[in-house]
């Protein structure tokens, strides 16, 4: 994914003219709202035999903290973050370390920006129930579209998205899924800033 992000952001520098890029910041993206919905999660069961253990519903919140560079040009800008979150459900939780690169179209001026972002995620997840189960580490991708409302130095920002995540569920007791599957929509909100 590392590869795919590079080479977008190097297809999109080559075709812009050099007089076209105005500048190049600092951005720190805060993002304490990134709600998502993941219908497969609930219902997601393990037992020893005695206890018993269950996924109910299906909304997990990531609060997340990224910075890095962003290419001020004419027409949008392209931010380029890495950071790091923190996953929280009922019954699993733990950190979480991101990279996303966003195209941020300016529509017509910069007070209002549209476009795509897209992420690779890490996960190391704790299960935090009664029953010893262990996830497996994995990775996934978030793609979506994002918008921002404000100025320059500072601005909200919010994104519909997609996430693709699934982690194999490793215990000696009964389980009625193999994997948990978090895959779903996510709502992103927070603000970004730019020096």
């Amino acid at each position: 994914m590392r590869k795919a992000m590079a080479l977008c952001l190097f297809i999109v520098l080559s075709f812009m003219p050099v007089k076209s890029i105005a500048g190049v910041d600092f951005v720190l993206n805060v993002t304490p709202g990134f709600f998502l919905f993941s219908s497969s999660a609930d219902g997601t069961r393990v037992s020893d035999g005695l206890r018993t253990d269950e996924v109910s519903g299906f909304i997990s919140n990531i609060a997340t903290l990224s910075g890095g560079v962003g290419f001020d040009t004419r027409a949008l800008f392209i931010d380029c973050v890495g950071g790091v979150g923190y996953l929280y459900n009922s019954s699993f939780s733990g950190p979480v370390y991101m990279m996303d690169v966003a195209f941020r179209f300016k529509m017509p001026s910069e007070v209002l920006t549209l476009g795509p972002h897209f992420s690779y995620m890490m996960y190391n997840l704790d299960w935090d129930g009664n029953v010893n189960v262990s996830l497996s580490d994995n990775s996934g991708f978030v793609g979506g579209l994002g918008m921002t409302v404000g100025t320059k130095p500072f601005s909200f920002v919010a994104s519909i998205d997609y996430v693709n995540a699934s982690f194999g569920v490793k215990s000696d007791t009964y389980l009625n899924n193999a994997d948990l599957d978090l895959s779903g929509l996510a709502l992103q909100v927070g603000v970004i800033f730019r020096f």
